[in-house]
């Protein structure tokens, strides 16, 4: 799969934008990885945090979810290699920032929410910074769903499982009804 096809596509599902330093560290070579995740940069609770806000954003279904395919070790080694120093810090506070504001709204952590609570809460914090993002710049939620959605995306499993993926494509039609195709493709 040619990567620079997968982050455009990944772009066209979140809206056309992606953050400068997704789109470098994908173009670098990071990438999900199923091997078990000893975190490194995120102490225990940010690496509780940010396993369940991945699962939460991209859970198992009849297909592997983002924790399946390895996001959170994903989303740590994008902040660590790739981030800049201020975005590094600015990420962490938005973790350590996320969780508070959750204690105070639900008056427990965000880990220790049910899943539904969890994708309440996700869902509102969601609205929230699409409504900030264009007054107040990049926002970390969006950040971290980004993260989620391109690591997820440019995996095995979510160009092969989840989008519809032909190694070799036949004729292309471009006015072709979603409902006969019933994925987006990945190619």
């Amino acid at each position: 799969m040619n990567r620079k096809d997968a982050i455009k596509r990944t772009a066209m599902l979140m809206g056309g934008v992606l953050f400068a330093p997704t789109i470098a560290g994908v173009l670098k070579g990071c990438t999900p990885s199923t091997e078990k995740w000893t975190p490194v940069l995120f102490n225990a609770a940010e690496a509780d945090l940010t396993r369940k806000l991945a699962d939460t954003i991209i859970p198992a279904t009849d297909t592997p979810g983002a924790v399946d395919v390895g996001i959170p070790g994903f989303i740590e080694k994008m902040v660590k290699e790739i981030f800049s120093e201020e975005q590094r810090s600015d990420f962490l506070f938005g973790l350590t920032h996320f969780d508070s504001l959750c204690q105070r709204e639900k008056g427990r952590s965000f880990v220790e929410l049910s899943e539904e609570e969890r994708l309440e809460f996700a869902s509102d914090i969601n609205r929230e910074a699409i409504e900030n993002e264009e007054s107040e710049g990049p926002q970390f939620f969006l950040i971290f769903k980004e993260l989620t959605l391109v690591g997820f995306f440019t995996s095995e499993v979510g160009a092969t499982q989840v989008l519809k993926y032909e190694p070799t494509p036949g004729y292309y039609d471009g006015c072709v009804p979603f409902e006969e195709i019933g994925k987006t493709w990945a190619t």
